[in-house]
């Protein structure tokens, strides 16, 4: 397969700083490509997506992020698997030489990944009647003192805590958040609730040490339901909850190595294939790491 040689991007010009961003960027004004030929004619809003939700997926990549109303971390053009997003929304014909660029550089580059393929999926709560909401989620939500938390917080929190939460000001939700995130998980809502079996135990189900935990429990008579529940709840890609220590411990010794752990895909451990297929760790096959074609050549505009 040939691909055409990259282009030079390195047009930018200054503008002020979004008011959107101001929270996250202190100085006056930012650089930016401008990607329109006429950039007085009729513009359109394009698409942006936070990608921040999903840092856990090793099949995901933030390229670039544009002007936006959100924040200055929603991604513009980003690439999770062999699928590339590109947000801006004017046409080919009606960009500047540098936005013509920009987007032949995307293609070039999602067309290097021909074995990577997305891992993580969660519903879109656009499509569906809710998404699943990351424990991230509620800490950036304490900590953004522009939001009102009555308002808020039931977007987050089930019913439930929703009750426990109820009165709590902004430094006692922090508090609590921080004594309690290891036990959160998401309810069939999408939105978060506290694990009694996680609590119980004082463990949490994102670390390592959550399945050396599950296999003393597993020789445990007594607790062995709880142990198999967990298993079944966070590794469903695991042996089966019915299956002997043993075979836990073969299958955690073999999938270690390539296994991560994901709020938004459904609280739960997931294989990255494509590590375990080359045999280098998830935490060593990130970003370009993961292409299977060489980076081709770059010719300037200039």
């Amino acid at each position: 397969m040939r691909l055409p040689r990259l282009i030079d991007v390195k047009k930018t010009e200054q503008i002020n700083t979004p008011e959107a961003f101001g929270s996250t960027i202190q100085t006056p004004k930012i650089d930016i490509l401008p990607l329109l030929r006429d950039p007085k004619g009729d513009r359109q809003p394009g698409w942006c997506t936070y990608t921040y939700e999903h840092e856990g997926a090793p099949e995901l990549e933030l390229l670039c992020g544009g002007v936006n109303h959100k924040t200055p971390r929603a991604g513009a053009i980003w690439r999770q698997g062999n699928l590339l997003h590109f947000g801006f929304e004017p046409s080919p014909e009606r960009m500047s030489e540098v936005g013509q660029a920009l987007l032949v550089n995307a293609i070039c580059y999602i067309a290097r990944f021909t074995e990577d393929r997305p891992i993580v999926r969660t519903p879109c709560g656009f499509l569906q009647e809710h998404w699943i909401m990351g424990r991230a989620a509620l800490e950036r939500l304490v900590a953004n003192r522009e939001r009102d938390l009555k308002t808020y917080v039931p977007f987050y929190v089930g019913k439930t805590t929703q009750r426990e939460l109820e009165g709590k000001s902004r430094s006692e939700l922090g508090e609590w958040f921080r004594r309690h995130r290891d036990y959160l998980r998401a309810d069939k809502e999408g939105k978060l609730e506290l694990d009694g079996d996680l609590q119980s135990l004082h463990v949490a189900a994102d670390r390592p040490e959550f399945f050396e935990k599950m296999f003393v429990l597993l020789d445990d008579t007594g607790r062995q339901e709880t142990a198999r529940r967990l298993l079944k709840r966070y590794v469903p890609e695991g042996p089966g909850s019915n299956a002997s220590v043993k075979q836990w411990q073969e299958w955690w010794k073999e999938n270690q190595p390539y296994s991560f752990f994901t709020d938004t895909g459904g609280y739960r451990w997931m294989i990255d294939p494509l590590a375990k297929k080359r045999a280098i760790p998830t935490a060593k096959l990130q970003g370009p790491a993961r292409a299977t074609l060489p980076a081709v050549e770059s010719r300037s505009t200039r």
